[in-house]
Order: structure tokens, then C-alpha cells, then sequence
């Protein structure tokens, strides 16, 4: 798996990623390049809080296409946004180098 991206969420899609809640994201416009690890960044914050695997987007629901979430784990402290190579969290997601 060679490619990476910051995936931008909402602080309560984060939680319940990473408690393993929900184990599918959904996208209007799904990243091309799946599986990719993706990171975490809760918009408003400027963090990255955790990261997870994201597979290829199974099938187009009313919500966008679901994505399957597996590995999910959470930071002990939040990242900065500029640890990927950014200065703002993305308006959807953005490939950086794994």
C-alpha cells in the first residue's frame, strides 16, 4: 500500500471511526487511489487525531460512496497538520507521502 492521505472529519465521524462504531465513511467523490492509509484531521482543530485503513469504495448509497474502514487507532496526542506536509486541514482529503 503505497498511498497515504489526510482525510478531513468531523470531531464525532473521528469518534466513532476510531471506537469502532461505524467501520464505513462515506464520500461524495471518493479518493481514485484505494486501499491508502488515511489520516484522521477533525476540521476546525488544525490536528490530526488517528489514523485507519481505508479500502476501495464498495457501492454508491444516498449518503455517497461507502468506503470500508478497517485498523482504525487513535493518537495519544493530537498531530499537527503540518507534520504531512500541510498548512490547512483539506476541504475533502489530499494524498501526502506515507
Amino acid at each position: 500500500m503505497a498511498s497515504a492521505l489526510v482525510l478531513a472529519v468531523t470531531a464525532e465521524n473521528a469518534e466513532s471511526l476510531l471506537s469502532g462504531e461505524r467501520d464505513r465513511d462515506h464520500r461524495r467523490m471518493p479518493p481514485k487511489k484505494l486501499p491508502a492509509r488515511a489520516y484522521l484531521a477533525v476540521v476546525g482543530t488544525g490536528s490530526v487525531v488517528g489514523e485507519c485503513l481505508l479500502g476501495a469504495a464498495e457501492r454508491h448509497t444516498a449518503k455517497g460512496w461507502a468506503l470500508p474502514v478497517s485498523r482504525p487507532r487513535r493518537y495519544r496526542r493530537p498531530r499537527p497538520i503540518a507534520e504531512f506536509g500541510l498548512a490547512r486541514i483539506p476541504r475533502s482529503f489530499r494524498y501526502v507521502e506515507p
